[in-house]
This record gives structure tokens, sequence and C-alpha cells, in this order.
């Protein structure tokens, strides 16, 4: 038994060319009966392979006293095989109320996060020991969830530097080798409670259907790889309509209007997943693209999970995370600069010589004749005004912002430069009249940004 499920695990590696001779693995421990096998696989294999083994042990400070003995039970266990161990802690209910995540969410996260950031130091492959088991669950919970082809693929067998060699396993052929070889694990005594989604589904839904099909998970294994095969094809397909209508500018997402006539809803749907999980590493579930696609009124927003929100604008919906920015009021001087959101802003004394007007709106020059060094940059606020260059009457900056078309989850934020009592710069759109360059200014600042 123990030779043919070796067998098994050996033969999966060779299919997908997991491992390569001299490779770094590092192994995601968590003391479980799956990472356990990992483990004393590869050390059994490691001649075989000739790769250098690392582990890294996550405590999510969970479960207290439990969650610390999952964690000496992991340093035991790697002094006695000789395998270099990181343990990392983790504040798992603080990320979660942050970002307005699940606890199981927010575990998973930082989990990856961390293994990502250990991984390019140790320039190592991560090993995770998700099996046949693991991948019905992750089916199963997202066909409930709505997400799609790549949700119903399962499990990846590799994806970037992550490989999973045990996928071709069954929780069961596991824990019998782990017998076999009286070899010890820890259980997650979480892992027998109903609290959580996965847990629920496998421990009532999952039981229910293996009695219609006791090789469930070796059938739904086979499916969600046919899907994966497909799903390589209908990625060709998303990666052309990303191209064509989304666009990410400043941490903002944009998908053309016309996408939601023309495009194949669920091709559409899936580009707009995963350039959202890209940016902000964020699954979109059904109802989420359901009601991105109904925003049709100009101005109307939407919230959507973790934070996130949608807006309709001028020819297309723009998918956005809120900035939490409070008041911005910061002093500055010419021959200085300053960093305010992701804008560098700064004035520069010029020569009128040196004058270069750009039709960018990121260069500007005024006339320092009548103005002090004491400039403000703040964001504008209700019944600010001033007289756009080229205009006789003052105007709101309310009203200036809606004629030029800023898009309304852009103006709450929009930034003026002031000095005294007036606006001198809507920053990146108009300077004031009242401060453009003539023939008699002698002094001249170069208003600038980036």
């Amino acid at each position: 038994m123990i030779r043919k499920v070796e067998e098994k695990v050996i033969n999966f590696i060779k299919e997908h060319e997991l491992v390569k001779e001299g490779d770094n693995l590092l192994i995601a421990l968590s003391g479980g009966p799956d990472s356990v096998f990992a483990l004393s696989f590869f050390i059994k294999y490691s001649g075989k392979y000739k790769c250098l083994l690392h582990a890294v042990h996550f405590n999510h400070h969970l479960r207290g006293k439990e969650s610390d003995r999952d964690r000496d039970f992991a340093v035991s266990l790697c002094d006695k095989l000789k395998v270099p161990l990181a343990v990392v802690d983790l504040d798992v209910k603080e990320y979660a109320k942050k970002n307005k995540l699940s606890v199981e969410e927010a575990a998973r996260n930082l989990r990856y996060e961390k293994l990502f950031e250990l991984s390019k130091k140790l320039n190592a492959k991560i090993v995770t020991a998700h099996n046949k088991n693991d991948n019905t669950e992750t089916v199963l919970l997202n066909l409930i969830a709505g997400t799609g082809i790549s949700g119903i693929s399962g499990i990846p067998v590799k994806r970037n530097n992550i490989i999973r060699p045990f996928l071709v396993l069954t929780k069961d052929e596991i824990l019998s080798y782990l017998a076999s070889r009286n070899i010890g694990f820890r259980i997650d005594s979480t892992n027998l409670k109903n609290d959580y989604r996965r847990n629920y589904i496998r421990n009532k839904i999952i039981p229910l259907f293996k009695k219609i099909n006791p090789s469930l998970d070796e059938a739904v294994f086979r499916t969600s790889k046919t899907i994966e095969n497909y799903s390589g094809f209908l990625e060709k397909e998303i990666e052309q309509i990303a191209e064509t209508f989304l666009a990410v500018k400043q941490n903002k997402l944009s998908v053309k209007t016309s996408a939601f006539k023309n495009v194949d809803a669920a091709l559409l749907n899936d580009a707009i997943r995963k350039a959202v999980k890209s940016i902000w590493k964020v699954e979109l579930d059904f109802s989420d693209l359901k009601s991105i696609s109904k925003l049709t009124q100009t101005g109307k927003s939407i919230e959507l999970r973790n934070r996130l929100c949608a807006i309709k604008q001028r020819g297309c919906v723009t998918i956005y995370k809120p900035e939490e920015t409070g008041d911005v009021k910061v002093y500055l001087s010419p021959g200085s600069s300053v960093k305010i959101f992701e804008l560098t802003i700064g004035i520069t004394p010029v020569d009128k010589t040196k004058v270069r007007y750009r039709k960018t709106g990121k260069v500007e020059y005024i006339s320092g004749d009548n103005l002090s060094e004491n400039f403000i940059v703040r964001k504008w606020k209700p019944g600010d005004k001033f007289i756009p260059l080229g205009m006789k009457t003052p105007k709101k900056i309310s009203d200036f912002l809606t004629d030029s078309k800023v898009a309304p989850v852009d103006r709450k934020n929009q930034l003026v430069l002031t000095n005294g009592n007036y606006i001198v710069w809507v920053v990146g759109l108009r300077i004031d009249e009242r401060f453009k360059i003539s023939t008699n200014t002698r002094k001249i600042f170069k208003l600038w940004m980036k």
C-alpha cells in the first residue's frame, strides 16, 4: 500500500513536471495529516529529486493553546527531520476586521502573502498538500458561489511557483499511508465544527453525495481537470476581451459600456473577475457581477464585497476601492514638492525664457508677483470658487469639475493649490485667470505634478 501511494505521487509529479532536480521546495506545514505526509514524502525521496527542503508553519492564534501545540509539534518534527522551519505569527482577526473579510478568507490571504514572501527569499517552489477531497470541496464551494468556469475547474495542479503534487491522492489514502508508517500528526478541532462554509460542505453535504457516488472525489477531480483543459482555450478569449474592453488606471478598473452589449456575459464576467482578483485579491461572485451589469444610470453606484464599489460613468463602469483619506492640508513653498495620494506636486521658480506650455495639464506657469511664498495643497470644499483661465467671472469648483467631466469617483479627492484666500490651481486641470503670466510679469512659478 505504501509503495502504491508513493508511485501515484511520483507519476503525478512526472506527468505534470512539478519538480526538477535541484529545486528548492518550501512546504507549508500545518501539522495536519496532509502537510505531514507532504514533508515525509519529500524527505524520503529527497535523494531522487535532489531537492533542498524548507518548511513554514503559520500560527493563526485562533485556537488558543491548541494553536501553540500545533506550532510545537511542527518545530519538534522539523528538528527531528533536520528540516529548516520558519514559524510565522498571523493576526488573522485584526486583518479580517480591517479588510472586512471572513476569518477563513483572511487566514488564507495572509498565508499566501507570507508564503510568496518567503519563497521569493528562498528562491523556492511552494508545496501545498491539497488532496482530491480538498478539490471536491473547492469545486462545490465555487459552484455554490457562482464563480464561473475558473472556479469549477478546481484547484490547479500548478500556478506560478505553487505546486500541488498530492492532488492525485484521496484523504483516506493519505491517512492509511501515515498509519502504515506509524507517522503522527495533529488534528485541527475546528475542522470538526460546521461554523465555516468549507467545513459544512465537508461534514454535511459531501457525505450525502457519496451515498449516490462513493467515488465522488475521483469523479469531481476528472471533471474539474477536463474543465481546466477547456479553460485554457477560453483564457485566450478572456484575455482578448480584457485588452479590448477593460482598462486599469490609478488603481481603478474601467469596463467599457459597450462590453455589456457586445460580449458574451460569461466571458466578460470572467474577465472582470480575473482583473479584480489581480488588483485587489478579491473574488467577486455571481451576484456582484450581475449587479455590475445592471448599472445603466450614469452616476449610480453600488457596493460590492470587501469594500469595493462600482459606479456607472459616461461610457464605462468603474470598479474601485474608496480611499479613506480624511482631510488633506499640506504646506508648500517655491522650490519644494510634496507627495499626496499617488501624486507628487511641486512649485519651481523659473526664468521667463524657460516657460514651455504643454497641453497635459500636468505643468502650468503662473505669475508670482502678487503671491506670498506660502502655498497650501488641500482637497476642494463645497463653496470653493475660482476664475478659470479664459473666463471673467468666478465659478464654483463643483460646477467646474462637472463641466470638465471629472468622474464622480474622483471628484471628492480633487486637490487645489491655494495662496492666501485664492485658489491658484485646480491641480491637473486649470489655473486661475488672475494669476496668468503677462508681459509685465517679473516672478514666475512653474506648477507641476507627476
